[in-house]
């Protein structure tokens, strides 16, 4: 399925997701924000949507899916637009699953994917979510572990996505990893 197509052709679709997952797709790939020239990035890609908060979804020149955050942080989150989206529409808010101590055993994430999805769907608008779901062919029945795990391995395969932003000293400061 052609996911970014299927939100560039129903409105209404596309407002939804951003209203729950805050994500803007944009009417086509652009550059990458490099800050005024001053960011380059580990792996080529083009921007194709955006946040409220400034970060960028970037497609990576091998399919992957890269991030990057308006305060500095980059990664991987995907190994392909199939693998963001399910991400994006099961996590509902990928950036509060990025705990690294959660990812040690199944057990460890599964509880963890849990708790942090009541969480978020205790202040989310969600009766958004079941009808975007239908709307790209995803049963609700989907467990989030695998998805997160997913995520986890992409963010830390190699060669990991980076930014690295040029200083006024001509010092480079490589951008933090989207995990802590």
């Amino acid at each position: 399925m052609d996911y970014l197509d299927k939100l560039r052709n129903d409105a209404k679709l596309a407002e939804d997701f951003d209203t729950l997952f805050d994500f803007h797709l944009l009417d086509a790939l652009e550059e990458r924000d490099t800050a005024e020239g001053r960011c380059t990035f580990s792996v080529p890609g083009m921007a194709f949507a955006v946040d409220g908060a400034g970060g960028e979804y970037h497609l990576l020149e091998d399919g992957s899916i890269g991030y990057w955050s308006s305060e500095g942080a980059a990664g991987r989150l995907a190994e392909s637009m199939d693998d963001l989206f399910h991400l994006i529409i099961f996590s509902i808010c990928w950036h509060d699953y990025c705990d690294s101590r959660k990812y040690s055993d199944v057990v460890t994430l599964d509880t963890y994917a849990q708790n942090k999805q009541l969480d978020i769907m205790s202040y989310s608008p969600m009766e958004l979510w079941e009808p975007i779901a239908n709307a790209f062919n995803m049963s609700m029945e989907i467990k989030l572990t695998p998805i997160l795990q997913k995520f986890y391995d992409a963010a830390h395969r190699e060669p990991v996505y980076t930014c690295y932003f040029h200083e006024d000293d001509g010092s480079v400061t490589e951008s933090e990893n989207l995990f802590f």
